[in-house]
């Protein structure tokens, strides 16, 4: 798979890493994972700085009800990714699509995101 997936239950943090192409199925699978786990309150670092998605703006709204609806009545926690500053604008439209679900930021450094993620923690 081309997203390398590392969830910490003690440290209630995901970390989620794109290599090459994805697809919506990829991103699904992942999807599936934060529910199978109950990371959904975790923060969570996502890095596509050096990936690529196919993915269209109807994928984008399906990742997005999915989201919602595998979370259920659960907070989502905060979400930081990682992006090429070339690049990102599939991000960009996700995160337009979900805005106000979590918080949720981009960033293009791995050592920014996680700053942002500790201050952006309730106890």
């Amino acid at each position: 798979m081309p997203i390398y997936l590392d969830i910490s239950h003690p440290d209630r943090l995901v970390v989620a890493v794109v290599h090459g192409t994805v697809t919506s199925d990829d991103i699904v699978g992942v999807i599936q994972k934060f529910a199978e786990t109950g990371a959904w309150q975790y923060r969570k670092i996502i890095d596509v700085s050096i990936g690529t998605a196919i993915i269209d703006e109807k994928g984008l709204e399906m990742m997005g009800a999915m989201a919602r609806n595998n979370a259920g009545d659960t907070t989502r926690g905060p979400t930081a990714f990682v992006i090429d500053p070339t690049r990102g604008e599939v991000i960009q439209q996700f995160i337009k699509m979900t805005e106000g679900e979590r918080p949720v930021k981009t960033f293009h450094s791995l050592h920014a995101a996680r700053k942002w993620l500790n201050e952006n923690t309730k106890p």
